[in-house]
C-alpha cells in the first residue's frame, strides 16, 4: 500500500492583502453610493438558483407557504454584484451583509398537464389519462441592498 503525503500550502497572506487591498477599497466606495449601481444576485430557492434583479418576476413551481401579499427575505445569496463588480459567498454571504427582499403578488395553477399510456396487449389495461395542474407562485423581487462593506476588510460602516 502506498501512502502519499501532501504538503500542506501556506499563502503569502502579507503580499496578497496589499495586492487585494486597493481593490476592496475600491468595491467598497462603490457600494457606498447605492444608486449608482443596479445589483443583481443569485438567490436559492428550494432546489432552484436564479439570477434576479430589481422588479423582476420569477416563478416558483410546486408548492410554496406564503400568500399573497406576503413580503419574503431571501436568506440564501449566492452572489450579489453589479456591472462593476461581483461579490461571491463561500458558499453563501452572510445575511448581514445583502438583502434581497421579494413580495407574493400571485398563486395560481398551471396549464392542464396530461400523460396517456396504452397497453393493448395486457389484459384489462386498455388506455389511461392522467391529468393534472401543479401550484405556481409569482414573486416580484422589490428590493436588493449591500448593507455594509465587504466582510473581512478593515472599513467601517461610517
Amino acid at each position: 500500500m502506498f501512502i502519499r503525503t501532501i504538503p500542506k500550502f501556506v499563502p503569502d497572506n502579507i503580499h496578497h492583502d496589499k495586492e487585494v487591498q486597493p481593490l476592496y477599497n475600491k468595491v467598497n466606495n462603490l457600494v457606498k453610493d447605492k444608486y449608482q449601481n443596479r445589483l443583481f444576485a443569485v438567490i436559492q430557492i428550494g432546489n432552484e438558483q436564479r439570477k434576479v434583479t430589481t422588479e423582476d418576476i420569477i416563478c416558483k413551481g410546486d408548492e410554496f407557504h406564503p400568500t399573497i401579499g406576503d413580503r419574503i427575505r431571501f436568506e440564501k445569496v449566492l452572489l450579489v454584484g453589479s456591472s462593476d463588480f461581483t461579490i461571491i459567498g463561500r458558499p453563501i454571504l452572510d445575511r448581514n451583509f445583502v438583502r434581497v427582499e421579494g413580495i407574493v403578488i400571485e398563486k395560481t395553477l398551471s396549464q392542464t398537464q396530461m400523460d396517456y399510456w396504452y397497453a393493448p396487449r395486457k389484459k384489462k389495461v386498455g388506455q389511461r389519462h392522467f391529468l393534472w395542474r401543479d401550484p405556481l407562485t409569482m414573486i416580484r423581487i422589490t428590493n436588493i441592498e449591500i448593507l455594509e462593506p465587504i466582510p473581512g476588510t478593515n472599513q467601517s460602516n461610517s
